[in-house]
């Protein structure tokens, strides 16, 4: 299944000598080979061997280097995947050359890449970036026609493209079979940014996929375990960053107030990481009803994040979160500093008429332009006020 990403095709037109980069297993490689041209096709095994694409070839550094001169100063396109891996010679390359031809440079790093665009770097000026992130919920939405609520939900997880590759069916199989899977995916992001996985990172990790979103929480939690020696945030806000900087957790900001909470940027992450934690599922052969239960429970919130994050996209604002003690919402979206929607998601088959008022009166407490409620089936309810959407309407949304 191919899913069209138009404003990362558009990224890849965007400028001659391109840094295609982003984490592990986000579709750079299928991305550059699918919808650019190109003559030459490199990629940098890690013991520094290089493969040609065409014709499965092994050649040297030094003769790939000498090609891709030739091919370049010949006005060709060429594609080195695994750049990062060649070390400083390509860098002295790069920065050694005018600007002819068409370089597309492809690594598996987000720290490492910002170091070879920052301002200390040799081929600073030289390429345009252009990050990979997971696929967007919307442009799922628009390339796989269907509805109801196992269809979003399937869709939700297949953001992660290894989910989107493997092209499981439902939940369940790509739960059971992402026991081996992810644990090791993990480990490829931490080797890819010459890091190395650690009991605190892990522990963060099942922190937040279990609901310890802020930093105080997370750090209650894993010194609970005895994974560090004292009860402070400050301890463990570094690998916090760090899990940021490999594109493994993300920050959103908490409305009208100076803090932030964490979430797993994969539902996948987030699924494995909470199952695991709470029910060792992967020390444990549950069944596929018991799975399907257990899954379930964790749906609401996956959907709560992905959400938020397909409305922010759709309308280019700010998705922030509610934490008011007495009308929390699940996202408030701003523009230009000003709050525009107000966004409460309930991923359930029924609503009664009591908590329909509730939600009226939490979303009428927002002064905002647009109070809207994400539903999987937009029939189960009307509020007087208030616009019923289901995910695939999002797309509507966009400017």
């Amino acid at each position: 299944m191919i899913i069209q990403r138009p404003t990362l095709q558009e990224d890849l037109q965007s400028a001659k000598w391109l840094l295609v980069y982003g984490r592990r297993k986000t579709g750079k490689t299928f991305l550059v080979s699918e919808f650019m041209d190109y003559d030459s096709f490199y990629f940098v095994k890690r013991d520094r061997t290089i493969i040609t694409k065409d014709d499965w070839r092994t050649i040297d550094q030094g003769t790939l280097l000498e090609l891709v001169r030739r091919d370049l100063s010949d006005d060709k396109t060429v594609v080195i995947d695994e750049f990062h891996r060649l070390g400083k010679e390509i860098l002295d390359v790069i920065h050694s050359m005018d600007i002819r031809g068409r370089l597309v440079l492809i690594s598996s790093t987000l720290h490492l890449s910002k170091e070879l665009v920052s301002s200390s770097s040799r081929i600073l000026g030289k390429v345009s970036e252009v990050r990979v992130d997971l696929i967007s919920y919307l442009d799922i939405l628009s390339c796989v026609k269907g509805k109801g609520k196992d269809f979003y939900e399937l869709q939700a997880f297949r953001t992660e493209p290894l989910v989107l590759a493997l092209d499981y069916k439902n939940p369940v199989d790509m739960v059971r079979g992402s026991i081996l899977t992810v644990p090791a995916l993990i480990g490829e992001i931490f080797s890819e940014e010459d890091r190395k996985m650690s009991g605190i990172y892990e522990g963060i990790l099942r922190a937040i996929a279990v609901g310890k979103k802020r930093s105080g929480q997370i750090s209650s939690y894993i010194f609970s375990r005895k994974l560090i020696k004292k009860d402070d945030p400050s301890i463990i806000q570094q690998y916090i960053v760090n899990l940021m900087d490999l594109g493994i957790l993300k920050r959103t900001k908490v409305w009208s107030k100076k803090r932030y909470v964490y979430e797993h940027v994969s539902p996948l992450f987030k699924v494995f990481f909470a199952l695991d934690e709470r029910y060792n599922i992967s020390d444990r052969d549950l069944s596929r009803k018991q799975l399907r239960t257990l899954i379930d429970e964790m749906i609401p919130h996956v959907m709560e994040e992905i959400l938020r994050k397909a409305v922010s996209e759709a309308t280019g604002t700010i998705s922030l979160v509610d934490q008011s003690p007495d009308d929390e919402i699940d996202g408030i979206f701003l523009k230009f500093k000003k709050p525009v929607i107000a966004m409460e998601v309930k991923w359930k088959d029924r609503i009664r008429g009591n908590e329909a008022e509730k939600i009226k009166e939490r979303l009428m407490a927002h002064d905002v332009e647009r109070r809207i409620l994400v539903v999987p089936d937009k029939k189960i309810v009307t509020i007087k006020g208030v616009e019923i959407l289901e995910p695939v309407d999002i797309l509507d949304m966009r400017s």
